[in-house]
């Protein structure tokens, strides 16, 4: 991470604005390298989004995990963009998405990783409108392509946020498959894979809050059975590292699974209560 900072400072300097914008973050974030790294990078995408820019942003997304680097990139930027419309974090998702699904290609085109890079801007900025920031924006009624195609040209950051915790909502039968059939696939097919790769990761979004969900019920069930996990999973004929997937989130137990970790858990509080002197 300190590489990423460095790398910044070298190339910001006897650049007025950028120094000033640095400053402002420093004085706002913590002095912890992770929360300058992310600044570092948020500013090198807005100013200059080289490939090797884009690869600093895979590696904060390694290290921080795709929503906790979201965060942190709002927490930056809040702090130095003006409030209405969030200009600056409306340009830097533009940038991002010029990678991700339009004609601008990287400083560096004999790059290799080059689809790596297009899918790491595009799931960045995905993650990045996922952040709520408690916005309520007068979003425009979409009924047409041309509804849609103008959100595309002229909208900023609450607008777009505004549509993707629409999708969060409900990813299956919401307004997201609607509004992508409204495109003509031959005429608007950037378009039409920008709202299509945002609805797949709401999806994978939700399900992953789906999976800690059952994983959370999982480990709670156990805790009042007063038992340990490896009691558990002799009483629930598995192994105790089998147990220890399903509880941990690594892997979603059937439904079946579920419904027997419940009855013994039942069985095993009835049992324990039973034993409790009178």
């Amino acid at each position: 991470m300190r590489e990423i900072v460095e790398d910044f400072r070298q190339r910001v300097s006897g650049n007025a604005q950028l120094e000033e914008l640095w400053t402002s973050i420093l004085s706002t974030t913590t002095s912890s390298v992770r929360a300058r790294a992310v600044g570092a990078n948020a500013l090198a995408l807005l100013t200059w989004s080289t490939a090797q820019d884009v690869r600093h942003l895979g590696r904060i997304v390694a290290t921080l995990g795709g929503r906790a680097a979201a965060e942190a990139q709002e927490r930056v930027l809040v702090a130095i963009d003006p409030k209405v419309g969030r200009p600056l974090t409306t340009a830097l998702i533009r940038r991002l998405g010029d990678h991700a699904w339009g004609d601008a290609v990287f400083d560096d085109p004999e790059a290799k990783d080059a689809a790596v890079l297009r899918s790491t801007c595009a799931e960045a900025v995905i993650r990045l409108l996922m952040v709520p920031d408690g916005a309520a924006p007068e979003v425009p009624a979409i009924h047409t392509s041309g509804d849609l195609l103008a959100i595309f040209t002229h909208g900023d950051l609450p607008t777009w946020r505004h549509l993707i915790a629409n999708n969060l909502r409900d990813p299956w039968s919401g307004d997201g498959g609607r509004r992508t059939r409204l495109l003509d696939s031959d005429l608007h097919r950037r378009e039409q894979r920008v709202l299509e790769d945002a609805l797949d990761l709401c999806r994978r979004f939700v399900e992953e809050d789906e999976r800690r969900t059952v994983a959370d019920h999982i480990r709670r069930t156990i805790a009042r059975t007063g038992l340990t996990q490896r009691e558990f999973a002799s009483l629930l004929g598995t192994s105790p590292s089998r147990l220890s997937t399903y509880a941990t989130g690594a892997v979603t137990p059937s439904a079946t699974m579920l419904l027997r970790i419940n009855r013994v858990a039942k069985r095993a509080r009835a049992a324990r209560d039973d034993d409790q002197p009178r």
